[in-house]
């Protein structure tokens, strides 16, 4: 039923198999490529325009020069939409000679013109906020034109075939001027536009403190908006304070510009395949790297930036659990007095870091989930791909449908790793912010702890909060993700499965099913191993810092061997534990690695 309204909205059929799939020539109807093959590029611009819009709000950077870039990108996109102009022109008086026309005549070039004009409206817009590349507008453009071929090449061979020339002869040379246009603005995409005029991050100068040519300090500090480039007495002063141990010798101070990291200029292709990273990689190939050899953070994963919006939902947070009392107030007539009555007070709960954390870092992790789903379904197309191409090998069927599958596995593999690739970029970012945000209020809490909160933790417990704690949050990150994941893959795995192997495929099942059980006991004999590691660290750490505050003292009475034999003690526990741990990590590996035999042995007896 919907392709007979398409066939009477085109004039002409809207699929035909016998054309497209059953031939030894595959080709798509003249309705498919002027409907489907437009409206999909079209309709992924508008939905997912708002996103764009939401970036070109949230901007800190603004005004983008003009360049060539920018306005071959507004000239090009204005002659597509003079030419769609021109093609509801072109339709519109063979109507009015009594020709044969048809809605799609119509609705094609004022959809991909209204299309257009929002694709000019984003470029300027883009420039406005200083926004130098846009992921929307180069996936629009490259859809466009791969979506575009089949028409092109149906328009070419019509001209081939109809000698001396095709009719009527106007569509023919509009879309020979419109798919070289559309191709040509798609390559602009492909680079970045030039560096905004104005930033909200204020840049980041280095300076090396140099002590008998030899670096001894390295630190940042952020250069005023509106200032001289050369180290004023100020600056040298601050330099003086932040190191007292150079300021006390001659100092040459140099300053420097810390490297920019290339990922803020380069273009959405650039940032796609991760070819920015090109340079670094080849430098460390042909020498050992140095630390002036690498880049500054970007703006947006320093600590200045993320602290502040942690702590907006942080507050939120503290302020829910605080205890609040709720005071009632009563009026006395007879002496005209109002009363507080102290009522009922809220029960305390200690505020949770999880809120704060979604709320913060959430749609970063989000997005690289939505990755991770687009590659573990794409992990399952190739083997079905695999499955059409050996019943090409085993049947009589054309020889472009054994190319076709070919392609298509090479596409599958190179989508599956480029989803991959950015899902780990993604998450590898957030547990960054994640970690710098909580060792940031780590460090705050402990500066304004009282006295009687210090005599319950340690500094050795403060320090292992800081350095290994917040760390595993960076390190789960990556594998949060596996919770849902798992359980999807196996699902999927068992699906396809009992299509070829049957009620077997539950011998496997129940192979997966007992090993859960065991690996929860060894995930829970290595956690409490990991709470004895701690407990130990933080008792060395602990008896490390009396030890080297009462230095004079341990001189003085000649106590150094006894301390020594508690260090190497305690020292003596922490390698117990590793061991029993690495234990369990080679338990681990075994099992995960006998898993797919097992499974196998199941199944095929």
């Amino acid at each position: 039923m919907a392709e007979e309204g398409m066939d009477s909205f085109c004039g002409s059929v809207f699929w035909d198999t016998n054309l497209t799939w059953n031939t030894t020539d595959p080709d798509l109807t003249p309705c498919f490529q002027k409907t489907v093959l437009v409206w999909i590029p079209c309709s992924f611009l508008w939905l997912f325009s708002s996103l764009e819009t939401y970036y070109i709000l949230h901007s800190k950077t603004k005004n983008v020069p003009w360049n060539w870039l920018n306005i071959s990108k507004i000239i090009l996109t204005a002659l597509l939409i003079v030419l769609s102009i021109a093609d509801v022109g072109f339709v519109a008086s063979r109507r009015s000679n009594e020709f044969e026309t048809f809605s799609v005549d119509y609705y094609t070039p004022i959809i991909r013109m209204v299309t257009f004009a929002l694709t000019i409206a984003l470029i300027v817009y883009n420039k406005e906020r200083g926004l130098r590349t846009s992921g929307l507008l180069f996936l629009f453009w490259f859809f466009l034109t791969i979506f575009g071929i089949p028409q092109f090449r149906f328009e070419i061979r019509r001209a081939l075939r109809d000698e001396p020339r095709p009719e009527p002869f106007f569509p023919f040379v509009s879309y020979m001027i419109y798919y070289p246009v559309t191709v040509a603005i798609f390559i602009l995409n492909c680079f970045a536009d030039a560096p905004p005029k104005y930033s909200e991050y204020p840049p980041v100068e280095e300076v090396v403190l140099c002590v008998s040519h030899s670096p001894l300090m390295i630190f940042d500090i952020m250069k005023p908006r509106s200032g001289d480039l050369a180290i004023t007495i100020d600056f040298i002063q601050e330099a003086a304070i932040l190191c007292p141990v150079a300021a006390m010798k001659s100092v040459n101070c140099v300053l420097q510009f810390i490297n920019p990291c290339p990922e803020q200029g380069a273009s959405f292709l650039s940032k796609l395949f991760f070819s920015w990273f090109d340079a670094l990689a080849w430098k460390g190939f042909r020498k050992p790297l140095e630390t002036s050899d690498l880049w500054n953070m970007n703006p947006e994963d320093t600590s200045s930036e993320i602290v502040p919006m942690f702590d907006k939902y942080w507050e939120k947070s503290k302020r829910k659990s605080e205890k609040v009392p709720s005071p009632k107030a009563t009026f006395r007539k007879t002496s005209g007095r109002i009363d507080f009555v102290s009522g009922k007070q809220k029960t305390k709960q200690q505020a949770s870091v999880l809120p704060a954390i979604c709320k913060a870092f959430g749609p970063t992790f989000l997005f690289g989930s939505a990755l991770k789903l687009f590659n573990d379904i794409l992990t399952f197309v190739s083997p079905q791909i695999l499955r059409l191409l050996i019943s090409f090998v085993e049947g009589d069927e054309p020889v472009w449908k054994g190319y076709l599958y070919a392609v298509l596995m090479l596409l599958t593999a190179a989508l599956q790793t480029l989803f991959l690739a950015q899902y780990f970029n993604r998450m590898f970012i957030v547990g960054l912010r994640i970690r710098t945000a909580l060792i940031s209020a780590i460090y705050r809490k402990a500066l304004k702890m009282s006295n009687s909160a210090r005599k319950e933790s340690t500094v050795g417990e403060i320090v292992n909060l800081m350095s290994v704690d917040a760390q595993r949050f960076m390190d789960l990150t990556g594998y949060l993700s596996m919770i849902w994941s798992a359980p999807l893959q196996i699902a999927l795995a068992l699906y396809f499965l009992w299509d070829i192997l049957g009620p077997s495929v539950l011998a496997g099942l129940a192979v997966m099913i007992v090993l859960i059980p065991v690996n929860g006991f060894i995930a829970n004999k290595a956690k409490t191993l990991q709470i004895r590691q701690m407990k130990n660290k933080d008792e060395r750490v602990k008896l490390m810092n009396e030890i080297l505050s009462g230095m004079k003292v341990l001189k003085l009475y000649a106590w150094e061997p006894s301390f020594e034999q508690q260090v190497i003690k305690i020292r003596n526990k922490e390698v117990k534990v590793l061991k029993q741990a690495a234990y369990l990590n080679a338990g681990t590996s075994f099992i995960w690695s006998c898993a797919p035999f097992l499974i196998l042995i199941t199944r095929v007896y």
